[in-house]
């Protein structure tokens, strides 16, 4: 059931209605039923996806009931539940990748590591891996880890379990919650309709709608036939591309999560904010800070500072302070930097099952942030040498733009099918110096013509006005500080443009968010 359907549109309005009818008490078991409903269609109607989901909860359940009677097998009880957790993740969302490298490893040494049963395996856990398990996966982790740490209490209802790690509107692409920021909402508050609280919904849902039906899908369209043809559409074409790829995830996912946090909104549930304004971001660390930020936050607080306070990280510490002096950390931090390839190799393993999705969006992104800490000395330097004011306006747009062409290089290979093409592709970009395209009709003949070009420019002029205007204060509470016609105004005209400007090629498919593949 795609967010952008008619099925949801009535799936919605039904849970609404049925929802604040209901006493307080019993709200979160319709939430429950219809979260259920809504996964299990998720899932294609399949019962064996449904009923590894299911297990997988379970097992959870029972791990931070064990956890919580302060049984003696305590931390062997977390230990074995996370490993569980991890290995569920990667049996099933990662099996694929981890095939074609033991492939991969047989043909280099001459020998075949495969079996029969390795291929049914294969086939099995890809066929009936149960949706969004990248999502609710670091969701259960999150938990049972909260639990063991004292953070939270262990839930005892299983039902409660069950709302918390299936919430619907989670059921798409997140955002990564904790137990901390859903308990009160979902089963400890009474939810009644608000009229503020609908339109402010409402209007989330309907900017989400317009990121993406009327820039991103029309930036897929050109974005699609230079990827496909980049031996063709080589030099600047590639260039161009890449940037507009960018715009185009950004917009893709970040609509997403407008709906999704504008449909809870609806409901009563504040669901954590994924995006801050990115492309304004200075250096690539902020950028990550401000893009998909509660995926961020899951790898800073359950990987990140669990890394750097193991033993082999003490120890690595203690070294550092002996071989290279009390303020190593000015010089070289190296358990800093290791612990930040674990988690950046990480998050390029989490975007998917491939070698370019590894590269691009976490060892390249990796790099890139440890140079910049290493080199920070000599930039100072240059700053001081050349006399550069670091506090004008035009210094801050050379960072940004900086800071776009670094990220939009690993994004690409993000679009990629492979590590491989990624490279020949950016080999392409070099091929030859093809600067008129810009002048002349070239993008023309990309698949849109003037006019979808004109509207998709629109779009993002509107984007970016809405964009500045956040960077000082609420847009939404901005457009509520209005008149009521005004406010009618903008709802009128942003609902019109999605309806006549919404792009519906032949190629559109309203579930294909990019990543509600992931």
């Amino acid at each position: 059931m795609s967010l952008i359907s008619l099925d949801f549109f009535i799936f919605f309005i039904i849970v609404c209605t049925v929802y604040f009818l209901l006493p307080a008490r019993i709200q979160w078991v319709w939430l429950l039923i219809s979260s259920i409903v809504f996964y299990y269609t998720q899932m294609s109607y399949s019962m064996i996806g449904f009923g590894f989901f299911l297990g997988i909860i379970l097992i959870n359940w029972l791990g931070g009931l064990y956890m919580e009677e302060g049984c003696s097998a305590r931390k062997a009880v977390y230990r074995g539940v996370l490993v569980f957790d991890v290995l569920a993740l990667v049996v099933f969302k990662y099996s694929l990748f981890l095939y074609k490298i033991i492939i991969a490893a047989g043909d280099l040494f001459k020998s075949d590591f495969t079996n029969s049963v390795c291929d049914n395996i294969v086939y099995y856990t890809s066929e009936n891996c149960p949706e969004r398990i990248s999502y609710f996966a670091l969701i259960l982790i999150a938990y049972i880890t909260d639990v063991y740490w004292g953070k939270n209490k262990a839930l005892r209802n299983p039902g409660k379990t069950l709302l918390f790690a299936s919430y619907f509107p989670l059921m798409t692409s997140g955002p990564i919650v904790t137990f901390e920021q859903m308990q009160d909402q979902l089963w400890g508050e009474k939810h009644r309709f608000s009229y503020d609280r609908f339109v402010r919904g409402m209007e989330r849902v309907l900017w989400g709608l317009f990121k993406k039906m009327v820039i991103s899908e029309r930036l897929a369209v050109i974005v699609t036939r230079i990827y496909d043809h980049y031996e063709v559409y080589n030099g600047l074409y590639i260039f161009a591309a890449a940037a507009m790829f960018a715009m185009q995830l950004y917009c893709d996912f970040s609509g997403l999560m407008d709906i999704v946090i504008g449909v809870s909104e609806v409901l009563g549930i504040t669901l954590p904010e994924n995006f801050d304004t990115p492309f304004y971001s200075e250096n690539l660390s902020e950028f990550w800070r401000r893009w998909h930020i509660t995926l961020g936050a899951f790898l800073r607080d359950y990987v990140l500072y669990p890394v750097q306070r193991s033993r082999a990280f003490k120890n690595m510490r203690k070294w550092c302070k002996n071989h290279l002096g009390k303020g190593y950390e000015k010089k070289f931090n190296l358990p800093l930097y290791l612990s930040l390839l674990v988690s950046w190799f990480l998050i390029g393993l989490w975007h998917g099952g491939g070698w370019n999705y590894i590269f691009g969006v976490g060892l390249y992104m990796w790099i890139v942030i440890v140079l910049g800490e290493i080199l920070t000395p000599v930039f100072a330097w240059l700053v001081k040498v050349l006399h550069i004011n670091t506090e004008c306006a035009s210094y801050r747009l050379f960072l940004r733009l900086r800071t776009f062409c670094l990220f939009i290089f690993g994004l690409s290979f993000f679009r990629a099918e492979t590590l491989e093409d990624g490279f020949k592709m950016w080999k392409m970009a070099f091929f030859r110096f093809n600067p008129w395209i810009f002048f002349d009709e070239s993008f023309f003949n990309l698949g849109l013509d003037r006019r979808e070009w004109g509207i998709m420019v629109f779009g993002l002029i509107i984007l970016f006005v809405v964009s500045l205007i956040s960077q000082k204060k609420d847009v939404r509470s901005f457009i509520k500080e209005q008149n009521f016609v005004v406010r009618l105004l903008v709802f009128a005209v942003l609902f019109a443009m999605i309806i006549v400007y919404g792009y519906y090629g032949t190629q559109f498919n309203a579930a294909d968010f990019i990543y509600g593949k992931f």
